[in-house]
């Protein structure tokens, strides 16, 4: 069933670029635990082209790619699936610097003992700033508010 899915969404987001007039050089899928046990598939593209459109700063024309892919893909499959879109390494710089920010907040809460609350962030944002603090000493890490608005607070151990 898995290289069935994995076949799917090659397909599907093959096609997507292809008819948006997008080129790319290879593709590959790398299947992952994501939330509640269900399965993350990270399609990572790789590209001579830049791709400015898809690529600007927040990612946001790239996450609208993966949405439709999600949806197409989830649709065709009959059940719900996790899928990020990685188009040359964009999505692991990001996460670079999400991880970074998240250990400056970190310092700035050990220091100031006060909480701060992070910008609107995807769960998968949300995730990554979760784990790449879970170990730190003092501080504590909680999602609070409502989709699309959820948010990281970053406070200190009571």
């Amino acid at each position: 069933m898995e290289n069935q899915t994995e076949q799917l969404i090659s397909r599907i987001v093959k096609e997507l670029f292809r008819k948006a007039g997008f080129y790319f050089d290879n593709l590959n899928i790398e299947k992952q635990k994501g939330q509640e046990e269900q399965d993350l598939f990270i399609v990572k593209i790789d590209s001579k082209e830049d791709h400015p459109l898809l690529l600007d700063d927040k990612g946001s024309s790239l996450k609208a790619f993966e949405h439709i892919a999600k949806n197409l893909a989830s649709k065709e499959l009959n059940q719900k699936i996790s899928l990020i879109i990685d188009l040359n390494n964009f999505l692991e710089k990001r996460n670079g610097k999400i991880s970074e920010l998240a250990r400056l907040v970190a310092k700035k809460v050990q220091t100031s003992q006060k909480s701060y609350v992070l910008r609107p962030m995807s769960a998968y944002e949300r995730r990554l700033v979760h784990i790449e603090l879970a170990d730190w000493p003092d501080i504590i890490t909680e999602s609070i508010g409502e989709e699309p608005r959820r948010r990281v607070i970053i406070k200190p151990q009571a």
